[in-house]
């Protein structure tokens, strides 16, 4: 206690000493002059240091990225002809033959003629000076073919058979890059190589694979490589591939390099006590990433021995301006030494005149104790709110949570904690009929209604929640407890009563209806998140029972879903889940059909199964959330005008309505979008665009241009230029190039026409204008785009069709 108090009387003469110097003008100069300084210093130390690397930035990164990019052109440049070679070879005649004769079962002496042309053949595919050898394998009888060591109707019998682990990979993807040791082993290969392998498919099958082995010294010769800088490449995997011996800088090193460049094409790093420069790239062909690495250490020397030198003066600077007030205000502070000895107690030589001194600093001290008191005092419940906030948010840690939780809570004992959700009812509907001025005063007076009701039996903070109402944290009080030890379910039943009466309060006294869900009783704080979910589950059941009523979390569990065990309710869920996501796709429908009211009839029958079958109403809420952003997206792609609750819409403007309200809502968004679409449809300018697009799709084949759609709608070619443009927010010219690519590529899928009798049925006579238009729009050549998807058809799962944007996207999974 004493060390308390012989602290507090420190700091108060601390805070006096302050006072005194900053009082006087010439310790204030001093200051400023000794800040305005070493400020000065410290801004050119930082700003000529900043200068310098970002100069460097520029004359350094620039030629290192180039390096790489040239590296990555000449191991891309590499792959591709032996890519191309392993594509050729996968298609050859002699190769479909062998691997056809492999899965007949014929025998060897039949067909010893194909094994010795397709031998012939590997041996001049191999013959390149990067390539080690080529060899052709049978997935199904595991035969093989090699440039090197010939036939071998078991490839367990082949001198190099390090391919073997990993080559079924090939049954799932396109194309294989693999380093490896040539040999039986692993580890201790004789030849260290670079395997590229293809598959060979007949009839939509993987029967076998065209493996072409690269000599990988010969291969990373070719790199070039700088001789301040390091290089490094890695596989997909995150595996090395480059360079051959283990690097001077630890594995760990440079995995933790990888992580901090993620894709960023440069960045600073550190290596124990070194800085490096890292750059890096990528290859789009092997998914390879080039890094490199240059050594800072040097270059940045000599400037980071200036801003050190720099940011030192300006300590310096700083020290002895401190200096300067101290002893300037020495004298001054000598009175101060006799006032802190009479604050203790030994002194016995004091005079007795000293106590008038010391007098106005006590006065001080208790008079700044007093006013700390009662500032802490009124903001207690302030900072009980924002706590409350803080756990429900998950804003802080348990470490802190409970710290906070002794500090703000020290009257309450830790158990029988109940969170309530104090929600007002039509929450838009109610806010939009008053000023906010009235809105702040209503919701103040609901508050403090909440607190007065619960006061005689609960312990209770409020903390607001969103904008609809409250979030309140119970605790049964132990000075209405008199006649004995409450039990949980006694508390239960007492609270329950306790929000009735409090929502019968609110309906006669305030211009409002609320409805409370009551979360399940939590012992600890850090729990009362879960009891927070629990009451905002309940409160969802508004949706079927309706306004001001409470709900426990023992009614959300039994009310949705009665007597269904835990699987069969998910499969319920997922069932109601799919069936709203296709509720969804039909209300685009029906707004688009011709018949009127046939959205609204939609609507009308989906509210009924909803009564009937009692959905989740998280569920629900959700679909609704949803299908009003979907309309909102409909509205904007068809250039129509969304109604005044859609365009203002946001997502608590539906969590406090019921199912009947929510009914009414969409019957009049609905019914609104219905007649403007329908008169948008009925329109000349809507009728004759359709027409030119119906002209555009039958024409495709022919040489069409703006002025042959013109002729055909009988109108001029501006006006249909501009009608166009306004109609559907694009060009003709573009609409149309569209049209021509979309029938190219479903042309290049499903046919085996040439790409010269493509470009004619699509409207283009010469072919290289078809490839370039192509091009332009797909990013790839046609012939590039057939064999993408040929290998995706080969591949991969079929695409799912769809009916209207991301409606079907959301919940697909």
């Amino acid at each position: 206690m004493d060390n308390e108090v012989r602290k507090d009387e420190v700091t108060g003469m601390l805070r006096l000493k302050l006072r005194l110097i900053l009082k006087n003008k010439q310790t204030r100069l001093i200051l400023l002059l000794t800040l305005c300084v070493s400020l000065v210093i410290s801004v050119i130390g930082l700003l000529s240091y900043s200068g310098y690397r970002e100069g460097l930035d520029t004359e350094l990164n620039t030629p290192n990225i180039e390096l790489l990019q040239i590296n990555l052109d000449v191991t891309n440049r590499a792959f591709r002809e032996s890519d191309n070679k392993a594509l050729d070879a996968a298609y050859h005649p002699d190769v479909e033959a062998f691997v056809r004769v492999q899965t007949d079962g014929k025998s060897l002496e039949d067909n010893a003629s194909v094994i010795d042309r397709l031998q012939k053949y590997l041996k001049t595919l191999s013959s390149h000076e990067e390539i080690y050898s080529v060899e052709v394998i049978s997935l199904d009888n595991h035969a093989l073919v090699s440039s090197n060591y010939g036939y071998m109707p078991d490839w367990k019998q082949a001198p190099d058979t390090t391919w073997v682990p990993w080559i079924q990979d090939i049954q799932k993807k396109p194309l294989l890059i693999k380093r490896r040791w040539y040999g039986t082993d692993r580890e201790q290969g004789t030849v260290e190589l670079l395997s590229l392998a293809r598959p060979i498919v007949e009839d939509g099958q993987v029967m076998g694979a065209v493996l072409i082995n690269l000599d990988y010294d010969r291969f990373f010769s070719k790199l070039y490589i700088h001789l301040s800088n390091s290089q490094y490449v890695y596989d997909l995997e995150g595996e090395l591939i480059y360079p051959k011996l283990r690097s001077s800088l630890p594995l760990n090193d440079m995995g933790r390099i990888l992580k901090e460049l993620d894709v960023s094409p440069y960045a600073y790093v550190e290596i124990g006590d070194m800085e490096y420069m890292a750059n890096q790239t990528f290859s789009d062909v092997t998914g390879w990433r080039l890094v490199s690495l240059v050594p800072m250490d040097k270059l940045l020397k000599n400037v980071k021995l200036a801003r050190n030198m720099m940011l030192w003066l300006a300590f310096i600077s700083i020290l002895a301006g401190c200096s300067a007030v101290y002893y300037y205000n020495y004298a001054a502070f000598r009175p101060m030494k006799k006032i802190n000895s009479l604050l203790n107690s030994g002194n016995k030589g004091t005079r007795q005149g000293g106590l008038y001194d010391l007098e106005p600093v006590i006065s001080k001290l208790v008079g700044e104790f007093h006013r700390k008191s009662l500032v802490v005092e009124r903001s207690l419940p302030e900072l009980r709110s924002k706590y409350m906030e803080d756990v429900i948010q998950r804003r802080m840690g348990i470490q802190e949570m409970r710290m906070k939780w002794e500090q703000y809570f020290s009257d309450w004992d830790g158990h029988s904690l109940f969170v309530m959700i104090v929600s007002i009812d039509r929450y838009s509907a109610w806010a939009a009929s008053f000023p906010e001025e009235d809105k702040m005063l209503l919701k103040y007076a609901l508050n403090n209604i909440l607190l007065e009701m619960l006061e005689p039996y609960w312990k209770a903070v409020c903390s607001p929640e969103e904008e609809s109402g409250f979030i309140v944290l119970l605790q049964f009080s132990e000075s209405s407890n008199e006649v004995g030890t409450e039990t949980d379910l006694q508390e239960s039943i007492l609270l329950q009563k306790s929000v009735d009466r409090l929502i019968q309060v609110v309906g006669e006294y305030l211009p409002l209806t609320i409805s409370i869900g009551i979360g399940h009783m939590v012992t600890d704080i850090q729990e009362a998140r879960a009891s927070f979910i629990k009451g905002k589950e309940a409160l969802n059941l508004r949706l079927y029972e309706g306004y001001g009523r409470s709900y426990t979390n023992i009614d959300s569990s039994i009310s949705v879903k009665k007597d269904n065990t835990v699987d069969e309710q998910s499969k319920e869920q997922i069932q109601d889940s799919t069936l709203l996501d296709n509720r969804r796709v039909e209300m685009i429908r029906a707004l688009e059909s011709q018949e009127p009211g046939a959205s609204v009839k939609l609507i009308s029958h989906w509210v009924e199964e909803l009564r009937l079958h009692r959905t989740s109403p998280a569920q629900v809420y959700l679909f609704v959330h949803e299908l009003l952003e979907d309309l909102l997206k409909w509205c904007t792609t068809q250039s129509v005008t969304p109604p005044d609750q859609l365009a203002d819409y946001h997502w608590n403007q539906i969590l406090t309505l019921d199912l009947q309200d929510i009914e009414v809502l969409l019957v009049i968004m609905l019914t609104d979008i219905e007649e403007k679409w329908h008169g948008r449809i009925q329109s000349k300018d809507f009728v004759r665009v359709q027409e030119m697009i119906e002209y555009m799709e039958h024409h495709l084949h022919l040489n069409i241009g703006l002025q042959e759609i013109a002729d055909h709608v009988h109108m001029s070619v501006s006006s249909v230029s501009s009608m166009f443009k306004e109609e559907t927010g694009t060009t003709v010219y573009d609409y149309l190039t569209g049209l021509r690519v979309k029938k190219a590529c479903t042309l290049l899928c499903e046919t085996h026409l040439k790409i010269g009798e493509i470009a004619e049925q699509v409207g283009y006579r010469n072919e290289n204008s078809f490839i370039r238009v192509f091009r332009k729009h797909k990013q790839v050549t046609p012939g590039k785009f057939r064999q993408i998807s040929k290998s995706s058809n080969e591949y991969a799962d079929r695409s799912k069709g769809r009916y209207f944007g991301e409606i079907e996207d959301k919940y697909e999974d």
